[in-house]
């Protein structure tokens, strides 16, 4: 199975931090956030990542260069309307790359216990599983889900927090067999809202046509998205110990 990383957007809600760098270059614990997250993706078995890069694209390359720092095989994919588009777009640009086989989507800006991809790739479910946080309280800017059994009912930032069960983390799964159907979803969605929505519109419609989409939780390890200043700060003082002690008691 390939990871894809999304690492096209400027990050500009992070103000002078992404001045002059992608956020996912952004230091936690001494190391670019990336690192870690290609730590986790080798020491969880996976061999290939591809790389869809944007905004100051060359400095991403230059840091992880192929990758076999972390035994990995890395290739990029540019996105050169990375200041047009949302990630929906980038992760489009990833279909020539996966072709027919399984794939993790990995939201670059997530930095997150290895255990929770673990979790993820060891789900016994089959086709499209999304990682969720049931645990977390939520707010109006979470990527927040529904889930009925074993199943997404819906996914969105609009959703209201009180109808919702959990938070989509940035990581999901797609196995091979749902690989092509995944796509057709995205290349619907862009003609049909264009290229300025979330990918999640593309599980969106999955759901909406009566694809299972199912989930896989954190099981209370640690992670955070890394949006805002206090996002990263968090992140250095309390994720990131957290992550070094282990699993967290909730």
């Amino acid at each position: 199975m390939k990871a894809v990383i999304l690492a096209a957007g400027m990050g500009s809600r992070l103000g002078e931090f992404t001045r002059d760098k992608p956020k996912t270059l952004l230091l936690v614990r001494g190391k670019p956030l990336i690192f870690h997250i290609l730590g986790s993706l080798s020491t969880n078995g996976i061999e290939e990542v591809i790389i869809i890069t944007g905004y100051e694209d060359e400095k991403i390359r230059e840091e992880v260069r192929d990758g076999s720092a972390w035994g990995l095989k890395v290739r990029y994919v540019n996105n050169p309307r990375y200041d047009s588009t949302n990630n929906i777009y980038s992760l489009r640009l990833a279909e020539k790359e996966v072709a027919s086989q399984g794939f993790l989507i990995v939201n670059s800006d997530v930095f997150f216990h290895p255990e929770i991809l673990r979790r993820l790739l060891e789900a016994k479910n089959s086709g499209i599983t999304l990682m969720v946080d049931v645990e977390k309280s939520l707010g109006e800017e979470e990527m927040k889900v529904v889930a009925r059994e074993e199943r997404i009912t819906d996914i969105g930032k609009g959703l209201l927090p009180r109808d919702a069960d959990g938070e989509y983390i940035g990581l999901a799964r797609i196995d091979s067999e749902f690989t092509s159907i995944f796509f057709d979803a995205i290349k619907e969605v862009l003609r049909d809202q264009g290229a300025g929505v979330f990918y999640e519109e593309a599980f969106k419609r999955l759901i909406e046509k009566g694809f299972p989409i199912k989930y896989s939780t954190t099981g209370g390890y640690p992670w955070i998205e890394i949006d805002t200043p206090q996002d990263l700060r968090t992140a250095e003082a309390d994720i990131a110990p957290e992550i070094e002690k282990g699993r967290v008691d909730l």
